[in-house]
């Protein structure tokens, strides 16, 4: 395409003026609407509004283009990082959901000014175009949004204006001619799921399916199984893309052009995918922010989990995560591998790492992602050293480059932990050859006392000796008192201690539980103690007056027993 883009764009267009015009009077569209609303509220909160004066939100970040007419879609965003992204999400159009759903008529006016300004500024013969504004991915989510906007728009009375309704179901007509011809089969997973999403929209606002999509429901129930793990997880084992997943889901199923046997077992998918996304769920209702994912971007937890029993210990064995605690207590355990060996790259090196909540407040967290490009702080955001797990210092287990490129790879599982299930009222064990090339294996066991207290202790066995330690980071609403290394928030304070290894002081830090937000955070590692063909460390941590740190002779069961 992009070596010939007259003759590409001019069999699209022939395409698409045969697929036919969406009524958008279906109340299946409807329904698949509120579902769309539901991200994008999340997404845009109540900035969509500031586009009527051409002011966007942009993946946390506002830009002020004066009017719409001055969006310039080739923008460099002022910065280094994450412009490809930026345009992207730009040309989503997630911000036009809201937007319409309000119901005024000048907005279905600057909508089409918004498309033909995009139309105007990204011929296909511009370099790069085909990396964000016309990329398959993105073009799929603007099917949606124009789409579920324009349903909402006309449910809260909004009348469709000729001229409005022509430029958008000419570029919309257009746009789901250009994602069957570029379907995402090399990445598949969810890129290629929202495509099908975004034709089964389209589907959706016709009424039917139309004969060039009459292969759709089969290539939908092949795209989940490749993205639904058998135990409900999401096999990119990013929670945020889980909860993505399961609202594209709701789109689906609302579609209404799917047939009643698909809906079904679309509706015994959703079940298992509540199950799973409950065991990366914090007290807070939102997920844990393990590999590539942030706080924002997806819908609440909390609002896919109704009617779920959040349990004691309960486990995604497909998909490698354990979640132990009592409502404000929780650890989560990641102990599975690092994603799909065909598609790995929003895989980070987060084998064996943990998030706890204290009080139903985070208390160990995720560095979270800085950003989607190349460079050192990408590496960096990805890396073992960067996580609350055990690691060998400047090794990784996992081979890094570029944005999204995985090499040699590590995988973790997750242990029997019934030999030692009478040490602790709940108890999790993993291991990662990630360090195999070393010649070594990583283990992690953790012994939770609900609303006390936490034990972690890390064994890293190998031949030679290495320079080993274990990271967690603290963000900075939990505040360091006294000389040792204790934090308070609220009413709560939390004690931690070494109780084999050397613990090093709280350091400055930083994470990003939003997308390229930087917030304050304090670190620190434990350096563990050579025994023999093994480093060990200890750590322990205490918020209860009725919590009680082992002793010495309780500790060294606990070694005998994980040795």
């Amino acid at each position: 395409m992009t070596l010939f883009p007259g003759v590409a764009h001019d069999r699209i267009e022939r395409t698409s003026t045969s697929l036919p015009v969406p009524k958008l009077n279906s109340p299946d569209l409807l329904k698949a609407a509120e579902a769309v609303l539901r991200l994008q509220s999340t997404v845009y909160c109540d900035d969509f509004t500031d586009v009527r004066s051409g002011r966007f939100l942009l993946l946390n970040q506002k830009y002020d283009f004066g009017d719409v007419d001055g969006i310039r879609w080739r923008e460099e965003f002022k910065e280094e990082r994450n412009n490809p992204l930026r345009r992207m999400t730009l040309a989503y159009m997630g911000y036009v959901v809201p937007l319409l759903a309000e119901g005024r008529q000048s907005d279905l006016k600057l909508v089409s000014q918004i498309l033909a300004e995009l139309e105007k500024q990204n011929h296909w013969s511009i370099p790069g175009v085909f990396r964000d504004v016309w990329n398959a991915y993105t073009v799929s989510h603007r099917v949606i949004n124009l789409l579920a906007g324009l349903a909402l728009f006309l449910r809260s009375g909004g009348t469709l204006e000729i001229r409005s309704h022509d430029v958008i179901m000419t570029h919309i007509r257009f746009c789901v001619a250009f994602v069957l011809e570029n379907l995402e089969r090399d990445l598949q997973y969810n890129h290629l799921l929202k495509n099908y999403v975004s034709l089964a929209v389209y589907a959706s606002a016709v009424g039917h399916l139309p004969k060039s999509l009459s292969d759709l429901p089969s290539a939908i129930d092949r795209s989940i199984e490749q993205n639904v793990l058998p135990d409900g997880g999401h096999s990119e084992r990013c929670p945020m893309y889980h909860v993505l997943c399961m609202n594209d889901l709701d789109v689906l199923s609302s579609s209404g052009v799917l047939g009643d046997e698909f809906v079904a077992k679309l509706t015994s998918t959703k079940s298992l995918m509540k199950d799973a996304l409950a065991v990366v769920t914090h007290p807070d209702g939102d997920i844990a922010l393990f590999n590539d994912s942030w706080i924002g971007e997806a819908p609440r937890a909390a609002g896919f989990l109704q009617n779920v029993d959040m349990t004691e210990f309960a486990r995604s064995p497909s998909t490698g995560y354990v979640r132990m605690g009592r409502e404000s207590d929780v650890v989560i355990f990641d102990c599975g591998p690092c994603g799909p060996d065909d598609n790995p790259g929003h895989a980070h090196a987060d084998f064996l790492s943990i998030e706890l909540s204290i009080n139903g407040h985070r208390f160990f967290v995720d560095p979270g992602v800085p950003t989607y490009s190349e460079g050192k702080l990408r590496n960096l955001s990805r890396s073992a050293s960067c996580h609350n797990g055990p690691s060998i210092k400047g090794e990784e287990p996992i081979e890094f480059w570029k944005s999204f490129r995985v090499g040699r790879r590590g995988k973790a599982v997750e242990l029997d932990s019934s030999c030692f299930a009478d040490l602790a009222p709940l108890c999790s064990a993993g291991s990662h050859d990630g360090y195999a090339h070393l010649r070594s294996e990583v283990r992690r066991f953790l012994f939770l006392w609900p609303e006390e207290s936490l034990l972690v202790i890390d064994v890293v066995v190998c031949e030679e000796p290495k320079d080993c330690f274990s990271r967690f980071l603290i963000p900075t609403s939990w505040r360091k008192t006294g000389t040792g290394m204790q934090f308070c928030q609220e009413d709560t304070q939390v004690d931690v201690k070494a109780l084999i290894g050397q613990m090093s002081p709280a350091v400055e830090s930083s994470h990003w539980p939003r997308f390229g937000l930087e917030m304050a955070a304090h670190s620190f590692s434990i350096n563990p103690v050579r025994q023999n063909d093994r480093h060990v460390s200890a750590m322990w941590v205490g918020w209860s007056d009725s919590a009680v740190m082992p002793d010495d002779s309780q500790l060294s069961r606990f070694i005998k027993v994980v040795s």
